[in-house]
């Protein structure tokens, strides 16, 4: 028997509202729907990665890549935001998919025995220590469980890393939510 993945956003459909979480996910229902909020939100993420991809590949204009003005008009004032990311030093990752078993164990996006998934928005490898910025485009929430988890993943795909960095970068706010986590933490993280 197949096991169900989850995400930080299935965890907190579950804090929020149980029946809510077995109408999507257990015996699916219902979609959830996207609203403006949303769509919004999932543009402007698209925007970045294009922009990000486009840039560190250094193959075409990075402003080309965006479809349209009004995508471009969207994003273009935290392009400069995304270049000083890429003129930092180490390996950056956009949109960096990780998957790990009930184990701890690193699998594929779609294995059977998947258990928690997580995508990083930006990624950056360093030496021993990771950054992972998560764009947020909405107000600002605090919820360290999503950063903690974006660490104990980055943990468990890089295994000579020792530090990660972690931020949710409110766009529309011009702020910051940082946190870091040491690999001598792993077993309070999970426990928490």
């Amino acid at each position: 028997m197949s096991v169900m993945a989850l995400s930080f956003s299935r965890l907190s459909t579950f804090e929020q509202c149980q029946t809510k979480f077995e109408y999507l996910y257990v015996n699916k229902l219902v979609k959830d729907q996207d609203n403006q909020y949303t769509i919004y939100g999932n543009r402007v993420h698209e925007a970045l990665e294009k922009y990000g991809l486009a840039k560190a590949d250094g193959t075409a204009d990075a402003i080309e890549v965006l479809s349209d003005q009004t995508e471009y008009s969207e994003v273009k004032k935290y392009l400069p935001l995304v270049d000083r990311i890429l003129g930092a030093p180490g390996q950056k990752l956009f949109e960096f998919q990780m998957a790990i078993r009930r184990d701890f164990t690193v699998c594929d996006w779609f294995d059977p025995d998947v258990w928690l998934r997580s995508i990083a928005d930006v990624l950056v490898i360093h030496k021993t220590t990771a950054f992972v910025l998560d764009w947020k485009t909405g107000k600002v929430k605090m919820n360290p469980t999503q950063l903690k988890l974006f660490a104990l993943m980055v943990f468990a795909h890089f295994p000579a890393v020792d530090t990660v960095k972690t931020a949710f970068v409110w766009l529309a706010h011009d702020d910051m939510t940082v946190d870091e986590y040491h690999r001598g933490q792993l077993k309070e993280m999970w426990d928490s």
